[in-house]
This record gives structure tokens, sequence and C-alpha cells, in this order.
């Protein structure tokens, strides 16, 4: 089958499981393979052969200092294709000591779904050979079948507006060699541009297409077909895997969308460990080594119930409480310290946690809560973070109790505490100031309309 009957038959099918009107973005780069993609598709719409709104994509990284004449060049070939076409820029932190061709994909994938209209389908120029290269890379990593499985032809990423909004990707060429995208260049006479990066076999792709693929193709000339069919074998095994692994995750879901640590522990290690994997998946959280995670039954999940592990990985934490597993961002916590307040004083709480104002004698403003004081004079005004061994009494609680009782009695877990803001009297607790809730004392709790006007009144008033 010829490239082009082969993309007309992945558009129609595309069509089929995708709503009209359909929009194909074309990820264009300049090089062969997206210009091929490019042309192919246009030649589609072009002859009728088949009907969608066609556009075209440059991400501009400035990695290269060619990469203003690759833009113009895309322009210049979408123009005369009479093809929409629009560019963007990404930064790539060469310093940052992270991989330049991971740091570039991503910017470069985050920067298509911010920019490519909602709901429609970004082609990518990825080929046989690509997959050959991916499989390869996967192997020499030690991945499982998942990594095995290569590039998927299909996937989406949601919009980053915070709507129900996607962005579909498309690889509808990977059954289709190198060869046959030369091929197919040579014979419409088309003009690609050539990334001088190609050629630096200090990138691992590169090295694997320049010395390792050939080298594997000469001996085996239907390698790379063997490798992909092998990798859409991996692709289906995974999703029977992923099937079964969403059915026990969905059984072990807490409603603040932990897991039940009893229930994992009931099952088998290979099953705790993928069941752990998928449910980091379902949050775009990276799954961290293998060996991080032989760490989990024994030093987390299997510790004495007054522990407090900690398993860390990247900017990530896993953390048990009440007999659940969380995963959590590595959390920014406020040093203990004491701030007074004085009329009238307006005090910015660290960490973005929202700021409190006093004002003698004045009624709130608009705010989140109010708490009246009827007397300043009986002690100054301070904003506390720590000291959990004090004690505090709840508005229509019967006694008081240290607040590290309150804490765990409110199941609040522990890596919350310390941004707690403690809101005191003297040496008198009047208030808490919980994840921008208030829980007052006893007497305190009450918000008012009016007020009775004493000189030494006050109003404290908190905005997140």
């Amino acid at each position: 089958m010829s490239l082009l009957d082969h993309l007309a038959a992945q558009v129609s099918a595309l069509k089929r499981s995708h709503p009209s009107p359909l929009h194909i973005v074309v990820a264009y780069s300049a090089g062969i393979d997206s210009h091929v993609l490019l042309h192919a598709l246009w030649q589609l719409k072009h002859a009728h052969i088949s009907s969608f709104q066609l556009s075209a994509l440059y991400i501009h990284h400035g990695l290269s200092d060619n990469a203003d004449k690759w833009q113009q060049h895309c322009a210049t070939v979408c123009g005369e294709l009479e093809v929409e076409f629009d560019s963007a820029k990404v930064f790539v932190d060469v310093a940052s000591g992270k991989g330049i061709e991971a740091q570039a994909r991503d910017a470069r994938y985050a920067k298509l779904v911010e920019i490519a209209p909602p709901g429609s389908v970004v082609m990518l120029a990825q080929h046989q050979d690509d997959q050959l290269e991916t499989v390869l890379l996967q192997l020499k990593r030690g991945a499982g079948p998942k990594g095995l499985s290569g590039m998927g032809r299909c996937f989406s990423r949601a919009k980053p507006s915070g709507h129900q909004e996607k962005v579909h990707f498309f690889r509808p060429l990977l059954e289709i060699s190198q060869e046959q995208i030369h091929r197919y260049a040579d014979e419409h006479s088309l003009v690609w541009q050539e990334d001088e990066s190609n050629q630096n076999i200090d990138f691992e792709r590169n090295f694997i297409r320049r010395d390792v693929s050939p080298l594997l193709n000469q001996r085996w000339p239907h390698f790379a077909q063997s490798v992909s069919r092998s990798a859409l074998l991996c692709a289906q095994q995974q999703a029977l895997l992923d099937e079964v692994t969403q059915e026990k995750l969905h059984s072990l879901l807490n409603p603040n969308n932990t897991l039940s640590v009893e229930l994992l522990l009931s099952l088998t290690e290979p099953w705790r460990l993928q069941v752990v994997r998928m449910w980091l998946d379902t949050q775009n959280i990276p799954s961290p080594s293998r060996a991080i995670l032989a760490q989990l039954s024994k030093e987390l999940l299997l510790a004495a119930q007054d522990a407090s592990p900690v398993i860390q990985w990247q900017k990530w934490q896993f953390r048990r409480f009440e007999n659940a597993l969380y995963v959590i961002a590595i959390p920014e916590q406020v040093s203990p310290c004491e701030t007074f307040i004085q009329p009238p004083d307006v005090q910015k709480l660290p960490l973005s946690l929202g700021e409190v104002a006093l004002r003698r004698g004045q009624l709130a403003e608009v705010s989140d809560f109010s708490l009246n004081i009827n007397d300043l004079d009986i002690g100054p005004i301070s904003v506390v973070f720590g000291g959990f061994s004090q004690r505090f009494t709840p508005q229509d609680a019967p006694q008081s109790k240290p607040l590290k009782q309150w804490f765990k009695e409110w199941k609040i877990p522990p890596w919350e505490r310390a941004n707690i803001a403690i809101i005191r009297q003297g040496e008198q607790i009047i208030g808490l100031l919980i994840n921008g809730r208030f829980v007052a004392g006893k007497s305190y709790g009450h918000k008012t309309a009016t007020q009775k006007k004493f000189d030494s009144s006050g109003t404290l008033t908190y905005q997140k």
C-alpha cells in the first residue's frame, strides 16, 4: 500500500471515531517527515479524497541558529499550499542539567496543547523507524510492557484552561518506513530542512538512528516491521492489564483520592505496585523508579501505626496517614514564628496563605471571616505558626485539649499542620486558620453585622 493510500485509510478511520467537522493540525518542523505528512494530507484534501480542515503549527525551540530559517520555510510552504499556519516559541533551559531532548519534547507538547484549537487532532509524523528507535531505547532502560509498547497511535491531553476541553494527538505513519517517506518526497520534488543536531550521536536516538538501526536492518531487512508488531502486541497486553488494574484501583480509592492501606496490603506485591503506578498516572505524576517502589510496602505500608514514614522522588512524596496512602508534592512549610498585629495592621501570611487585618472599633469589611474582639487591652493579638502543645477550646467544645490532639481528631495530616495559623491574644488561643477555614475559640466565634463600639474593641478579618 502506498503512503497516500495508507494515510487515506487512517484519516477515514479517524473521521469515523471523531465528531465532525474534523480539524487536523500538523505539527510541522520543516523536516522531511512532517513535510511529507503535511503534503500528503493536502493532497487528500485537494483531490477531495477526504474532507477536513487542515492547518499547521511550528514550535520554535530556540536551540538552533537555524530555527528562524526553519520557521520561515514552514510559513512559505504553507503559503504555497494555502494551508493556515501558526508558530509559537518555547523556552528550553539548557543549563538546568536535565536532558535537552526530553525538555524540548515536553515543552513542545505543552505548547501544542495550549495553542491547538479545542477538539482538534494534532498529527505527528513519527514513523516505523522512529518506533524502532523508541523500543530499543526502552529496552536499554529496562522497561516493561508499557514502555515496550513504544509510541501509541493516539492520545489526548487536557487544555490548560482547567475545563474539559481536550486536544487529541494522532500518529498515522507508524507503519510507514523512512524509505517510503523519502520515496514520496522525491516523487513530489519536496524541499525540506535538515536539523544539524541529527548528526550529534551524543543524543541516544541519533546514535541508534545512525549506527545501530542500519546494522540491524542490513542483517534483518524486516527488523523494523517485526519490532513494530511486537510493540503493538505489548500495547494490546498492556491495555488488558490496565483494564483489570483500573477495577482494582477503583475498589481501593477513598473519596479524597487516597488509597486504603489495608486493601493495598491485601494484594500481592506485583498487583500492589501496578495499582500504585496507575494511581499516579491518573494524576499525571511520574512513577518513581522500581527501587523506590520496592521500599513502599516495607518502609511505609507496613510501618508502625504511630510512625510518619516518607518516601520521596523528584518533587513528590508518598505519605501515610489514618490508614491511607497519600501522594503529595513536597510541601512548603512555614517555620515556627510569632507576629504581633497592631491596629490598623494588615499582616500577609507566609506562602500566600492569605492576610489578616486588625482594625480598632471597626466593623469587618468584606472578608472570608471576621472575628470580633471586645477588649484589645487584655493582651496583644498575634499570629503564631508552630507550638502544638498549647491547649485550645473550640467553640461549643466541652473542654480544652492540646492542639495536636485536636489535629488528630480532625484528621489533619501532619504535613499540613505547620501551615496552620494560630490566632492568639496574650497566651490564649482565640482561633485557628486551617486551609482558609476559621475555627473559632470559645466565645469568639460569632459573626455580627453590628457591634457595640468600645474604645478598646476591634475586628480581625481574614482574606485569602
